[in-house]
């Protein structure tokens, strides 16, 4: 296989990313392959190694940024990289260099692999020195966008650990994303492949004497290292003999020098600066323990370093460390300075069997992390990301369709095209065109979620014609679409984004318009209940509402009303028609005062005559006995008084008699 590393960083610069490509091309090269690097210098020229089989691009160096070299993604080296007839392109960043494999990668038609190596988020204090909320969040959300489009451009996505993946799949990349720890040419670590009297003389150099407790810190020094819990931890110690060794440089370098001076541990804490990279093993064999408060890990070469040297790792709490660390056998973990300082006490009082004991158990647990299995493991990657691109699609045809492109792909191995929506943003974040290729994975993925876009479309045409509540929403999604529960919720959450629909506004909208309707606010309760309105939001509404209008609406309710009752007294007219209009949702209160307010003045002779009238004519068959006694029945229930009925009958027994 012909491979193409794309790095920003290679050798003769020294960090994690250098390490891990270094390791990789050795290994690849032994299982017989050929590899290709591709990075950068500090010149204004296109050089190729033909030997070395390494091209530079031009670049600047960035000296507030480690130093690192910095190339434009726009190159003209396309000549060289078809020469090297490629079978895949393996990007190890997210800037220039990187950058350019992706556009050699779209252009030659080859497969592209991408190494997530950095937790860029852990990061954003560099663009943040006075520590802004706002800048923070806008600064992580920049660094979700870019990592998304990143990762679901490709074929294949590395993760150095499981945390890193998880972190990845939160952001949302959908390319298939294989957990492959970097490994590390583990021989160069181990005991016996050292001198051990320089490592002495080493240690001696620094004015350590042999029976000081001494753990070292090999790495960048920046604050996201958190360097400055184990410099107060040894502070804080009471034990006179230890001592922590700083190897490394970076931005931070005073800050963390000063840090040592404040605690009055400058005596104890020993920054020693760069080193070769080939020294870097001795730092390790000739020192008790490894050290690091780092949470921005993806992997930790460093961890795995220290451990293939023998020795132990202290680490904060952290996913990196699950397979790496075992407490009390590979190394001890710890959340704070003062759980820092007790598990180095426990460390050091351990006797020199149990110390070889832990040691060897250290170098055991760093042999699944080398470099021939890191290397077979990569390989596994490319051979599935070349399988994968030859099972891409091709886009045939684009059509805008209001929040969505359709799109008709189609390949060889299928009979018929394929035609899908694809979201609007996700169309412009892959740089969609005639002829593009869409991996297999991106084309199942939207797929499955064609109802989930067709639900979409028709709700937001819906809700956009008709005020809905978000309760209505989930009723009509559940009813006309087959959607998992999460996605439903989905829908509507996204409605609620965009204002579209908004029970709060719903609640008090309608309420002002069914109480200017004649409505009452029991009424409006009870339709709002209906509907799926919160509670607390009816009672906000409600408040709103003006009194007066409430009293008025019941007035003209009585108004209607109080005609409907005929032939009865002015008392039981009254009691109706209060009970009508607390039945229509209006308060006792209300009601008293609205008929207090209109005219509820009548004739209750003339009523009671009516209602004699009307009861002669219903028991006129009966005989005379028992018809009297039906009539006095009849309007005793219109509400007149026996006496009221006894004087009418007299005043009407001559009509009686007729």
């Amino acid at each position: 296989m012909r491979i193409g590393i794309f790095t920003d960083s290679y050798l003769p610069d020294i960090n994690g990313v250098v390490t891990s490509v270094v390791t990789l091309r050795k290994a690849l090269e032994q299982l017989g392959h050929t590899v290709f690097i591709i990075s950068n210098h500090q010149g204004a020229k296109i050089t190729m190694d033909a030997e070395e089989k390494i091209l530079r691009l031009p670049g600047v160096e960035l000296k507030r940024l480690y130093g690192y070299t910095m190339s434009s993604p726009i190159n003209f080296a396309h000549d060289y990289i078809e020469e090297m007839r490629l079978d895949v392109i393996h990007t190890q960043q997210e800037f220039g260099v990187s950058l350019y494999g992706r556009q050699v990668a779209h252009d030659l038609g080859i497969p592209q692999v991408y190494t997530y190596h950095t937790m860029y988020a852990d990061y954003t204090h560099y663009i943040n020195p006075f520590d802004f909320d706002r800048v923070d969040k806008a600064g992580k959300w920049v660094v979700k966008k870019f990592t998304r489009l990143m990762g679901n451009n490709v074929q294949a996505v590395i993760a150095p650990s499981q945390k890193t993946k998880d972190v990845l799949e939160s952001y949302g990349v959908r390319a298939p994303i294989y957990v492959v720890p970097t490994g590390l040419d583990l021989d160069a670590f181990k005991p016996e492949h050292i001198e051990m009297d320089d490592a002495l003389q080493l240690r001696a150099s620094l004015g350590l004497k042999p029976d000081d407790h001494v753990l070292v810190f090999v790495g960048r020094l920046a604050k996201e290292k958190a360097l400055e819990m184990p410099i107060r931890a040894v502070a804080a110690s009471r034990d006179e003999k230890l001592h922590l060794v700083v190897v490394g440089s970076g931005t931070d370098e005073e800050y963390f020098q000063s840090i040592a001076k404040s605690c009055d541990a400058q005596d104890r804490v020993h920054f020693v600066g760069k080193v070769p990279r080939d020294h870097i093993p001795y730092y390790y064999v000739a020192f008790d323990g490894f050290v690091s408060a780092s949470l921005s890990e993806t992997q930790g070469l460093t961890y795995i370093e220290a451990l293939a040297s023998g020795l132990p790792v202290f680490g904060r709490r952290d996913e990196v460390l699950y397979d790496l660390v075992e407490e009390g056998k590979t190394g001890y973990y710890f959340d704070d300075e003062a759980e820092l300082v007790k598990k180095m006490d426990t460390f050091f009082a351990m006797g020199e069997a149990e110390r070889n004991a832990q040691s060897a158990a250290c170098i055991e647990k760093s042999e699944p992390y080398s470099k021939e299995i890191f290397g077979r493991k990569i390989l596994a990657v490319y051979e599935q990301a070349i399988d994968d691109y030859s099972h891409t699609f091709d886009v045939e045809k684009i059509r805008m369709k209001d929040d969505f492109v359709e799109l008709t792909v189609e390949r060889e191995s299928d009979p018929e095209p394929i035609r899908l929506l694809v979201p609007l943003d996700d169309f412009f974040e892959l740089k969609i065109a005639l002829h593009t290729k869409l991996d297999a994975y991106l084309i199942t993925g939207y797929l499955e979620m064609q109802e989930f876009y067709h639900a979409y479309t028709i709700i937001k045409r819906k809700v956009l014609s008709k005020d809905m509540t978000a309760y209505e929403l989930r009723q009509y999604l559940r009813h006309h679409f087959d959607l998992e529960e999460g996605k439903i919720e989905q829908l509507v959450q996204e409605m609620k984004e965009k204002h579209w629909v908004d029970d709060r506004k719903y609640a008090l909208e309608k309420s002002a318009y069914w109480h200017e309707m004649g409505n009452s606010k029991k009424s409006i309760t009870t339709k709002l209940k209906k509907v799926g309105i919160a509670s607390d939001l009816i009672d906000e509404a409600l408040v709103g509402l003006d009194d007066s209008i409430e009293l008025a609406n019941a007035k003209a309710l009585a108004e209607r009303v109080k005609h409907t009752f005929k032939m009865q007294s002015s008392r039981l007219k009254r009691k109706n028609v209060i009970h009508k209009l607390v039945m229509k949702g209006y308060s006792v209160d209300i009601a008293n005062t609205a008929i207090d307010e209109i005219d509820m003045e009548q004739d209750d002779e003339q009523a009671c005559r009516n209602a004699l009238k009307k009861a002669m004519r219903l028991y006129s068959a009966l005989e005379d006995e028992k018809r009297v006694l039906k009539v006095r029945q009849y309007c005793l229930r219109k509400g007149f008084s026996s006496g009221q009925i006894d004087e009418q009958l007299e005043e009407m027994s001559d009509q009686f008699e007729d």
